[in-house]
């Protein structure tokens, strides 16, 4: 599961959203990475993103697109739709409420232009475990994932290993989620990406929230920074 996502999930399991039996979410954001990923050639993807989801009393599912535009030192710009997800999964909820198992399977459909160097033109199939303790005050994240990732003609393209480990605070209107992530390399030969990620939220109300996320890449294969900011719509 990627970030923000989780802000979703928190905010439906452990606020009074989650009195509801069920809701729909739209999710409209904005974002910016920038980073070489240790190639020595920088570039840096602006996207518009947009995503719809449902979250039941036992079942979840959303499915998330983006218009790209991607700036790569000494290549013309290129801009185009992104690749498209879709994931399904399950609530576990223990007893007490203090805990929350979310095992989910998602499929990237390879809507981008891989001629653009938007996407890679090819289907990827992932499996993921999400995490959700209240430790205290706080709320403690784990998410598991593992992404079967299918291979461009000529290229080899290693299965991604993805873990995040994190924690939650919950303010009145507002809450702060802090997060280490790793990720396996995609390709022989290079170092796994490392980065860590801050999101903020605040609710208006009990159907609208805003939030904004940042990451800063703590070694040469992540990005060195990026930023998402945008607006979660339940009805």
């Amino acid at each position: 599961m990627n970030f923000p996502k989780i802000l979703v999930f928190i905010l439906l399991l452990f606020t009074p959203i989650s009195n509801t039996t069920a809701q729909t979410y739209l999710d409209l954001g904005v974002g910016y990475v920038s980073g070489d990923y240790n190639t020595g050639i920088n570039s840096s993807l602006s996207a518009v993103t947009a995503e719809f989801g449902y979250f039941g009393s036992e079942y979840f599912f959303s499915a998330a697109t983006s218009y790209l535009n991607l700036d790569t030192d000494g290549l013309d710009q290129q801009k185009g739709m992104g690749d498209t997800f879709l994931e399904a999964g399950y609530i576990y909820r223990s007893q007490n409420n203090d805990l929350r198992l979310l095992p989910s399977v998602s499929v990237k459909l390879p809507t981008a232009d891989e001629t653009k160097n938007l996407g890679s033109g090819e289907t990827d199939v992932g499996a993921f475990l999400d995490i959700y303790k209240k430790c205290g005050s706080i709320v403690c994240t784990v998410d598991l994932g593992y992404i079967f990732v299918g291979d461009p003609p000529g290229i080899d393209l290693n299965n991604i290993l993805k873990l995040s480990v994190g924690g939650f605070v919950k303010f009145q209107k507002a809450g702060l989620t802090t997060y280490l992530q790793y990720s396996s390399a995609i390709l022989d030969g290079r170092t796994d990406p490392v980065k860590l990620g801050m999101d903020w939220f605040y609710l208006f109300n009990l159907k609208t929230a805003l939030y904004i996320d940042g990451i800063v890449g703590l070694n040469d294969a992540a990005p060195d920074y990026g930023i998402r900011s945008g607006i979660i719509y339940w009805f």
